[in-house]
C-alpha cells in the first residue's frame, strides 16, 4: 500500500522547538501523498488529534519523542483500527524509534514508507496501580529508581542537546541515585525482593537511546521483560553501564531478568516511577503490569 494520506501529530517542541522544519523534512519524503500535520497545544490535545488523524490517514506519523508516541498510542489502543504508526525521533531519548527501526536514519525509513507500507503488530503495556497513576499505558516501559532520577538530572542539564543531557544524567544517577525497596514477580513467580538500583519492566529494548536495557525484547513478541539491578559501588556501576551499552546487562551477577505476560512490583514505601520518559507524580505501592498484544500497528517499508 502506497500511502496517499499521511497524517502527522506534532509535538511543538520537536526538533528543539523547530517543529516546522521537522514537518517540512517529513513532507519531502512523501512527494506523492498529501501530508496533513497538526501541531498540538499540549498533552490534553493529543488524544483527539491522534484519533482524528488515524481515522483519516493511510499512515500516521508522530513527530516527537517517546512521551509523545506513548500519548498517541494510548489514544488508539481502545479506538477502532486506524492507520499504522511511524515516529520521527525528535525527543531527548528516542528509544522507541531505535527499538523499532534500529540505527536507520528516519529520513531513509520514511522514503521507504512512501513506496509502500507493511503494517506489523506492536504490543502495549497496561498499568494497574495502587494508588492509581497516570499514564496507564506504555510502549517503552515502566521503571523505578535510576531512570526516574536520570529524568530529574536531565532537567538540570536542559542547555545541553537532549540526548547528551540524558546520557550524562543517567551516568550520574547510576552512581548517586537512591536505591529503592521493592519485590518483583513475573507471572506469579518471585524474581526479586530487596534493595534495587533499578526495576524496569517493558517491551522496548533501549533506554536513553543508548542503553540496551532489555536486549531480548523484540517488537511483536507479545511479552513483558522484567529486569532488576542491585546497587553497586563506583567500579561496579561503571561495569553495569558498560554491560548495558553492549546489550549484555542480563549476564551480570547483580541483575535479575525474566520474561512473561504479567509483572507485579510492590513497595511499602512507594516507588519513584517514570513511564516512557515521563515522570509519574504518584508513588505507587503496588503496580500490576500486563501486556496488550497487537494493540496497535507499526509501519515498516514494504519489502
Amino acid at each position: 500500500m502506497r500511502p496517499e494520506q499521511v497524517g502527522a501529530v506534532v509535538n511543538p517542541r520537536a526538533g528543539g522547538g523547530d517543529a516546522a522544519r521537522m514537518v517540512a523534512a517529513l513532507a519531502d519524503r512523501f512527494p506523492d501523498a498529501e501530508v496533513d500535520a497538526r501541531i498540538t497545544t499540549g498533552p490534553d490535545d493529543v488524544p483527539a488529534v491522534a484519533v482524528e488523524r488515524a481515522a483519516a490517514s493511510d499512515l500516521l506519523v508522530v513527530v516527537g519523542g517517546d512521551g509523545t508516541l506513548r500519548e498517541v498510542v494510548a489514544a488508539l489502543v481502545d479506538a477502532d483500527e486506524g492507520a499504522p504508526l511511524f515516529v520521527v525521533p525528535a525527543g531527548r531519548g528516542n528509544s522507541t524509534y531505535r527499538h523499532l527501526y534500529g540505527d536507520d536514519d528516519w529520513r531513509a525509513v520514511a522514503a521507504g514508507l512512501a513506496d509502500g507500507v507493511d503494517p506489523r503488530p506492536l504490543e502495549v503495556g497496561r498499568i494497574e496501580a495502587t494508588p492509581a497513576v497516570e499514564p496507564t499505558y506504555f510502549v517503552l516501559g515502566f521503571t523505578a529508581g535510576l531512570f526516574r532520577a536520570a529524568l530529574d538530572g536531565a532537567e538540570r542539564l536542559r542547555r545541553l542537546p537532549g540526548p547528551v543531557a540524558y546520557l550524562l544524567a543517567t551516568v550520574g544517577a547510576a552512581v548517586g541515585a537512591d536505591p529503592v525497596e521493592a519485590s518483583v514477580s513475573v507471572d506469579g513467580e518471585a524474581l526479586f525482593d530487596g534493595t534495587a538500583r533499578l526495576v524496569a519492566v517493558g517491551g522496548g529494548r533501549y533506554r536513553g537511546g543508548a542503553f540496551a536495557l532489555l536486549p531480548s525484547s523484540r517488537r511483536g513478541d507479545g511479552r513483558l521483560h522484567a529486569l532488576t539491578v542491585e546497587p553497586a559501588d563506583l567500579g561496579g556501576s561503571a561495569a553495569l553501564l558498560r554491560a548495558a551499552r553492549a546489550g549484555r546487562l542480563p549476564d551480570h551477577p547483580a541483575v535479575g531478568y525474566r520474561v512473561g505476560e504479567t509483572v507485579t512490583v510492590e513497595s511499602d514505601g512507594g516507588l519513584p516511577v517514570e513511564v516512557d520518559g515521563t515522570r509519574v507524580r504518584t508513588a505507587p505501592t503496588t503496580a500490576r503490569l500486563s501486556v496488550v498484544p497487537a494493540a496497535v500497528r507499526a509501519a515498516y517499508p514494504r519489502e
